[in-house]
């Protein structure tokens, strides 16, 4: 499983059904670099519970100013269609796997 590169035309639709990790970077920035790096490791681990998925801030603002993000890397978890987390700063895999996982096990009733 590889991280999606997500585009203002594709995002809707990706993070509409399922959980969607959303990796907002910055291309050249080392932390971004790196968070990237965790996150292909991680879209192998969670392949069957969850998409990832990368938008480049540079490349997208109007999706970067609509979900308010200020700070690279920005993480954003997506459950059908809502935003259930926000996590500034680079995040280690294994902290998204538990976010991941809590929300794959968590009835739709409880979001």
């Amino acid at each position: 499983m590889e991280v999606h590169s997500l585009f203002k035309e594709t995002f809707r639709e990706q993070i509409s059904h399922g959980i969607t990790l959303v990796d907002f970077y910055k291309p050249g920035n080392d932390s971004c670099h790196e968070q990237l790096s965790i996150d292909h490791s991680l879209a192998q681990e969670v392949r069957y519970q969850a998409a990832v998925a990368k938008v480049d801030i540079d490349q997208e603002k109007e999706l970067a100013t609509e979900y308010g993000v200020s700070s690279v890397p920005t993480l954003m978890l997506f459950k059908d269609g809502y935003k259930v987390e926000t996590l500034v700063g680079q995040q280690s895999k294994d902290v998204l796997q538990k976010y991941i996982v809590g929300y794959a096990t968590m009835s739709d009733s409880c979001v």
